[in-house]
């Protein structure tokens, strides 16, 4: 079951007021309910229902309340601004349907602020430990390591897909069912500002920056101001419990997370703590075809027991590193994480292994990409023991919103994968050829391609049962369209 409130509940909301209708009236139409659960889609409205209207990129959603009510919703949410012309739309509606008696309109400043203010009343009644993860890169995974770790032990709920934006993460929160122990949400962001719009919504007991990197800083200007952007979450940790983890022990994160957490953060009374990626003791003792198992010694010197997770490289290795030390924090055992963390398994898109007719094996990263998300594929890639062999094709797109560092980011890229043991280097695109221009007078063969049909057709010919092909690009390069094609 998830979220419901009362009708003191929503014109409790700060600001608000009845503009239509009459909450007290009574009726023997079933829309009228003690209790009402919250949609923003008017496609889902139905009685009990209350259509809480957001102005999105694309759509408004106060051009849909005249919808919502025919399909039964039992009243809206809207921003005052929009007022005059919703109740406009409303009011044939209101002469004619014999539903309308029921129906309420309530207008608040701001419907965007009035939803998240409503999710965070909701996670303040249901108090769940709430796990909020950011990052230049790594997001997704670590949070889905995360939900693996803490779904063998807790009751667990999580972000879908990318609900990791203003939108998404109150609406991640409303769909939590009561008995929800703990909360796992991703968190997304375009600019400044933005991280802390979320984290004042979900109110985080334990937080995790996977990284500082250049994904966004077309958007931001410089990795300082990103660190910044990141660090926006630590001030809304829980101030007696909080944890700000660190997956880098990168000294710009470390010190951005100390000066806003510590310094100029929650001040006297703080409570809580920061733990950094522990690169000096982090050790791996294991690995096979699939998987990779590590240690690492806590702050007192003592050494963990074996961790085992099914990844390779030193960037999933600390996404998975975060995902252990949120768990332990909670009050899970390390018996319990580790069983939880053997159960982790990449999704689609972001590094899983997928065997071809061919034989080839095709990992498809195809989700995403930035420079740092590049390297880490690139490394996982080459410290796979399944094929240390095997021939190695890494095929790339162009990396997005990087603007006036696109250039030079691309061809440092290509500088950065010169001396690596792969066999062919193959770039698909115009700006993503700059990769292959960075690379040049490398060992291994270079492959420029203007675009996708260029990449599959010459891909069906290389693909082999000794073959390792690992395909990377932007979402809006659309090269998962690639992958699917090399898949037939």
């Amino acid at each position: 079951m998830a979220a419901f409130f009362s009708r003191d509940e929503l014109t409790d909301l700060p600001n608000a007021t009845l503009v239509s209708g009459d909450l007290s009236c009574t009726s023997q139409n079933t829309s009228l309910s003690s209790s009402y659960e919250i949609c923003t889609d008017s496609r889902q409205a139905q009685a009990g229902l209350v259509y809480l209207a957001i102005k999105g990129e694309r759509f408004d959603g106060h051009d849909f309340v005249k919808d919502a009510a025919l399909a039964g919703a039992s009243g809206a949410i809207i921003s005052s601004a929009q007022a005059s012309s919703v109740l406009a739309s409303l009011q044939k509606y209101m002469e004619e349907d014999v539903r309308a008696a029921t129906f309420f309109v309530i207008a608040v400043p701001d419907s965007l602020l009035a939803y998240q203010q409503l999710a965070t009343h909701y996670r303040q009644w249901v108090k769940p430990v709430v796990v909020a993860v950011t990052g230049s890169s790594g997001k997704t995974t670590t949070k889905e390591m995360c939900a693996a770790v803490f779904g063998q032990a807790r009751r667990l709920h999580k972000s879908a897909l990318n609900e990791n934006n203003e939108i998404g993460v109150p609406k991640t929160i409303l769909s939590m069912p009561l008995d929800t122990e703990v909360l796992v949400l991703e968190m997304g962001m375009r600019g400044l500002g933005q991280i802390a719009e979320l984290a004042a919504c979900a109110r985080p007991d334990i937080g995790i920056i996977t990284c500082v990197g250049v994904a966004h800083i077309e958007l931001l200007g410089s990795r300082e101001n990103i660190a910044k952007a990141k660090c926006e979450l630590l001030p809304y940790l829980d101030r007696k419990k909080g944890v700000a983890i660190l997956g880098q022990a990168d000294g710009l994160l470390v010190s951005e997370a100390h000066r806003t957490y510590i310094d100029n953060g929650l001040g006297e009374g703080l409570e809580g703590k920061i733990m950094a990626f522990p690169q000096a003791s982090f050790k791996i003792v294991a690995a096979d075809a699939t998987s990779t198992t590590f240690t690492y010694c806590d702050a007192a010197g003592l050494e963990s027991i074996p961790y085992k997770v099914h990844a390779h490289g030193s960037v999933l290795l600390q996404d998975a590193w975060c995902a252990v030390q949120a768990a332990l924090c909670a009050g899970l055992t390390p018996t319990e994480v580790a069983r939880g963390l053997e159960t982790w398994r990449a999704v689609e898109g972001r590094g899983n292994a997928v065997g071809t007719t061919s034989g080839a094996l095709l990992i498809d990263e195809s989700y995403n990409s930035n420079p740092d998300s590049v390297r880490c594929a690139v490394e996982a890639i080459l410290s796979r023991e399944a094929f240390p062999q095997a021939s190695k094709i890494v095929v790339l797109g162009e990396m997005l919103e990087l603007g006036d560092f696109s250039d030079s980011l691309h061809d440092d890229l290509g500088q950065w994968l010169k001396d690596k043991p792969i066999s062919m280097l193959m770039t698909v695109g115009s700006q993503a050829a700059r990769i292959a221009g960075g690379a040049n007078g490398a060992k291994f063969e270079i492959l420029s391609l203007n675009d996708r049909r260029e990449a599959r057709e010459t891909l069906k010919q290389l693909m082999r049962e000794d073959c390792c092909v690992m395909v990377k690009g932007s979402h809006g390069t659309e090269l998962y369209e690639l992958v699917k094609e090399l898949l037939v």
